[in-house]
């Protein structure tokens, strides 16, 4: 019987959550953008005094990745880092009821970045994109996908249902291609092999046998090796993805990692020290974006929640 009733209270809670997602989304959608956007911030500076057990994690993260920082400063950032959350959803839950076009129209793609990839794309050899929870990633991965090439990108499936296929939705609607974390791996090498693209997030902590410690901001941070392992063992380049937002808008950049990166190496390194300068050399162009504007980095992930054996924090 108790069983039965936390399920039900369960189903309740989902349904209640999906609701309150699709009128905040409707609502959204009905106000002009810079209301919503100012809206939504400040709803997000609002959370960040409510929930301390975020505000905790960004404060304790902040604390590690910029310990010269003043408290008041980590403070600042923290705050924002929620308001910037606050408008990606904003910003995902309004495209549902606009034309992907015209959401597109938000971000420019930096010229030299387009040729880069196009010219990677015309060769036919596929292309490994990597990036982190920075600014808008949402409309990255969209941007990405809107080039014209097969594209998929590696989605982490939420809690709740109902709100997983919403954000499905969304996403599909925009033009991105999803498959979900434990898709099997020949799946995602069939889309590179046919000359498409697969995009991963790879800055949050990920599960035993899929990364590797990493140095991140100075201490070792256990980072999916996912898109490194992609590049070193089928030779596939591998693009870091950015996107930054500025005055409403928003301008995206991808480098290129795995060139200078393997070239540097000894002729006879094997797979693993590939795999290792590769997840470095992500960890490292990362580092360097966040120190540029921390403000719009998602800091509410418990970055460094393991360590190496017989390491101490």
């Amino acid at each position: 019987m108790g069983l039965a009733d936390d399920r039900e209270g369960m189903k309740l809670r989902f349904w209640i959550e999906y609701l309150l997602l699709r009128t905040v989304g409707f609502v959204a959608a009905i106000l002009p953008r810079p209301l919503a956007i100012g809206l939504v911030k400040g709803l997000g500076v609002i959370a960040f005094d409510v929930f301390r057990t975020g505000r905790s994690i960004a404060l304790a993260n902040l604390r590690d990745a910029f310990p010269d920082f003043t408290p008041g400063r980590r403070r600042r950032i923290a705050r924002a880092s929620l308001a910037n959350l606050a408008v990606v959803g904003m910003e995902m839950l309004r495209s549902r009821w606009r034309r992907p076009e015209r959401v597109l129209k938000l971000v420019d793609l930096d010229p030299e970045s387009d040729r880069l990839y196009r010219d990677l794309m015309e060769q036919g050899r596929g292309v490994v994109f990597v990036g982190g929870h920075y600014c808008n990633w949402e409309l990255l991965g969209a941007r990405i996908a809107a080039s014209g090439y097969p594209a998929v990108a590696v989605a982490q499936d939420q809690r709740n249902p109902l709100i997983n296929r919403e954000i499905d939705t969304i996403r599909n609607h925009l033009g991105i291609r999803l498959v979900h974390r434990g898709t099997e791996v020949r799946q995602l090498i069939g889309v590179l092999r046919s000359g498409g693209a697969v995009m991963l997030l790879a800055d949050q902590e990920t599960r035993p046998g899929y990364g590797i410690f990493a140095d991140f901001f100075g201490k070792p941070a256990w980072t999916f090796k996912g898109p490194a392992t992609f590049a070193a063992r089928y030779r596939i380049p591998l693009l870091a993805a950015s996107i930054h937002r500025r005055r409403g808008r928003y301008r995206a950049r991808y480098d290129r990692l795995d060139n200078c990166v393997l070239a540097g190496l000894p002729p006879g390194a094997d797979e693993a020290m590939r795999i290792r300068c590769l997840t470095d050399a992500f960890n490292a162009w990362l580092e360097e974006l966040i120190t540029r504007d921390p403000y719009q980095y998602l800091w509410l992930h418990r970055r460094w929640e393991h360590w190496p054996v017989g390491t101490t924090p």
